[in-house]
């Protein structure tokens, strides 16, 4: 199984500096241009990752990025581009291309988490208004510490009405969908109703 977390920071601490013990804004500038790298060879590579890999195909890769770079005026000499090229040539070494998308979201991720902007999924019975999102922004700024909140609005009909919100692996749960099920809960002592009619 492929461990995207653990890539996606072993990528990040290439991107800093070694000498320093918290992550700078030049750092983050530099870990954002090296998963541009890494982004553009995907998306110019995601046709051919069943054909791209093994030892001579990554090097071939890696002499053809390195040259394009250099004709971005992207020195190897950069952290950044240094890091992303070598995660790019070790990802079709390992036959592991395939799973790049899911590489780019964890250090997307463990980004906004640097820069301490919370993520946030929210799931709607309907779809929210510009009011309803800038409060929820507000609240869990607050409440979390962050300097920013970023939303993602799922709509789910089966909610009907209301909100989940989830951070991380943690959901609140503000739907009636959920008030429905806490209160089953509640009448039931937490035991399943098994269907069967009673008899009296």
């Amino acid at each position: 199984m492929f461990a995207a977390d653990r890539w996606a920071r072993a990528f990040v601490k290439a991107c800093e500096r070694e000498t320093a013990t918290f992550m700078d804004d030049d750092d983050l500038e530099r870990c954002e241009t090296g998963l541009g790298v890494i982004k553009a060879a995907f998306c110019g590579l995601s046709h051919l990752h069943n054909v791209v890999s093994g030892s001579a195909a990554a090097a071939r890769v890696n002499g053809f990025l390195r040259a394009a770079l250099r004709k971005c005026g992207l020195t190897d000499r950069e952290n950044g581009v240094e890091a992303a090229c070598a995660v790019v040539f070790l990802l079709i070494q390992r036959n592991l291309f395939q799973h790049t998308g899911l590489l780019i979201g964890k250090i997307e991720e463990l980004l906004l988490e640097k820069r301490n902007i919370l993520t946030v999924l929210l799931d709607c019975a309907e779809k929210p208004d510009d009011g309803f999102l800038e409060a929820v922004k507000t609240t869990l700024k607050e409440r979390e510490g962050a300097s920013d909140v970023r939303i993602t609005t799922v709509l789910r009909d089966e909610l009907l009405g209301g909100c989940r919100i989830t951070i991380g692996g943690k959901r609140e749960d503000f739907s009636v969908l959920g008030r429905m099920r806490q209160m089953e809960r509640t009448l039931t002592g937490g035991v399943k109703p098994t269907g069967k009619p009673c008899l009296g």
